[in-house]
């Protein structure tokens, strides 16, 4: 829940998380008076921020009251005019009533809704579920866009990071005949990438004898195919009596800068191979952040990992900054201070990116789960991160047509008006005016959205 891509262990006397998940071995907790829950209270934080911002309101909305009044003034002073100057009462009364026809209020008052329907239905195309529609008057004025890293910029789960051809032959086929016994995250790596490489050589399940497995702290031990095999921390293996060569030593200590977890594989006191293991950057992380840069955004990456963990993303070219070792409640806040300099959009998965999603002026939740979906104004349903740069265009195409609806409707009313106040046009020319002029509207907002797909 504190959004570290890497397991954490904790020993007697140690502080836990309330909302940790136990990925290994049996823990028992001692909770005070005072302990709260931690999903609770990121619940508490998102009520207050959503609960204390005020609704959008149209610029259609606040001219629909002044409209309908201004024409039914215009229509009984077109009267009296008309009188004035002679004309007879049913004349006055045909121009009045040609004032009242040609005006169009239905333009106005579908302008914005048809076209945020039309946004909607291109949305859920691309399984999008847009929560507020005030999304699409908000995205043009974003600046920054915020990206939570695990789960979202990367897998959210460990996976082996080394391949085929950078480990010893048969490291990995005796590091899954121990693992394969273990529930720990770093274990379902192993045994996933073993699974895939035997599905890819055609081999048939595993047909390792293994005995006397044994589980500990900071790794596991077993007798495979008659040999003792240890799988775990390479301090563990150290301290067990195993020496690492010049190649390992120096692979472990590039495995510890990229912040990934060193998996070293021993059999009969001979270290065979240091295996790699972490959170695997998505294969469209790169395009997708290239994307959201082109568009003139300045792009930003919370998370909860570490410094080192972090340094990776600092790297590549679209990361404008990047702020590591955020707590769940302080990402909030973080995105209260990037706000100040512009509106901000924040892209999460998880429960501890619920506030911030709540607290940026257009929050997108990966996913469908959790705190983060019900913080969120729209939600990926297929959790594809590429979605994200469309939901910003389709954002944008939706507002130009609101502003070509409105453009139409003023500009329609402020030539008709005039024109049927002055006894240019008859009730029955008016009325095909004003239908036409809605009718137009229903077409600009219904006409399909050309948006080139990732």
């Amino acid at each position: 829940i504190t959004g570290e891509s890497l397991p954490a262990t904790r020993r007697q006397g140690d502080k836990v998380v309330g909302g940790a998940i136990v990925t290994d071995h049996a823990l028992k907790v001692e909770t005070g008076p005072r302990a709260e829950n931690t999903l609770d209270r990121l619940v508490h934080i998102v009520w207050n921020i959503q609960s204390s911002r005020p609704g959008a309101q149209r610029t259609a909305d606040r001219l629909a009251k002044i409209f309908v009044p201004a024409v039914l003034l215009l229509a009984a002073i077109a009267f009296v005019v008309q009188i004035v100057l002679g004309s007879t009462v049913s004349l006055a009364l045909l121009i009045s009533l040609s004032v009242l026809i040609v005006s169009c209020p239905c333009a106005l008052g579908l302008a914005t809704p048809l076209a945020i329907s039309s946004g909607l239905r291109e949305a859920m195309k691309r399984q999008i579920v847009v929560k507020n529609s005030s999304l699409f008057e908000r995205v043009p004025q974003i600046e920054t866009v915020a990206f939570d890293k695990t789960g979202t910029l990367t897998t959210g789960r460990m996976q082996l990071m080394d391949g085929d051809s950078q480990m010893e032959p048969g490291a990995l086929q005796l590091a899954g005949a121990v693992e394969q016994h273990s529930p720990h995250p770093v274990a379902r790596a192993i045994n996933e990438a073993l699974d895939n490489q035997d599905e890819a050589n055609g081999t048939g399940g595993r047909t390792d004898h293994v005995l006397d497995y044994r589980s500990h702290s900071r790794g596991a031990s077993a007798m495979v195919n008659g040999g003792h095999v240890l799988v775990g921390h390479p301090d563990w293996l150290e301290e067990n009596g195993y020496r690492f060569s010049g190649r390992q030593r120096t692979k472990l200590e590039k495995v510890r800068q990229r912040a990934n977890v060193p998996v070293a594989v021993g059999r009969d006191d001979e270290v065979l191979e240091v295996l790699e293991v972490g959170d695997q950057q998505r294969p469209e992380t790169l395009k997708t952040l290239e994307s959201i840069k082109k568009q003139g955004l300045w792009v930003v990456v919370l998370t909860g990992d570490s410094q080192a963990a972090a340094r990776r993303l600092e790297s590549l070219e679209p990361v404008d900054q990047v702020f590591a070792e955020v707590r769940p409640e302080s990402k909030a806040e973080m995105m209260k201070g990037l706000s100040r300099s512009g509106a901000t959009a924040m892209i999460g998965d998880g429960n501890n990116d619920g506030p911030a999603l709540a607290e940026a002026d257009l929050g997108i939740a990966m996913g469908t789960g959790g705190l983060a979906a019900n913080s969120a104004d729209a939600v990926i349903l297929n959790n594809k991160l590429s979605s994200v740069p469309d939901i910003f265009k389709l954002a944008r195409h939706t507002n130009h047509r609101i502003k070509q609806n409105l453009s139409w409707a003023f500009l329609y009313n402020a030539v008709a008006i005039p024109l049927a106040f002055t006894g240019y046009i008859n009730p029955l020319f008016a009325a095909l005016a004003m239908a036409a002029s809605s009718i137009i509207v229903v077409i600009n907002s219904t006409r399909k959205m050309r948006i080139a797909q990732h």
